[in-house]
């Protein structure tokens, strides 16, 4: 049985996405309530991040699911 650490050190994609998610967007969230407008770079690159963490977790779900049916 691994730890959480060394499975969170595996997985870089998930602190890229992490940070693009928090960076763009908190900034698009940001743009739009000052301005009124929605950034379509940082609205991408927000979404980018999402879907990366969302892989992440849902192929560390499957591999669990795996484990537990063997």
């Amino acid at each position: 049985m691994e730890s959480k650490m060394s499975w969170w050190i595996k997985n870089p994609s998930f602190y890229l996405g992490s940070i693009l998610l928090l960076i763009f967007g908190s900034q698009c969230l940001i743009g739009y309530v000052k301005e009124h407008k929605v950034y379509v770079l940082e609205s991408i690159l927000s979404i980018v991040g999402f879907l990366m963490i969302t892989i992440t977790v849902m192929k560390k779900l499957a591999q669990h699911s795996h484990k537990k049916s063997t």
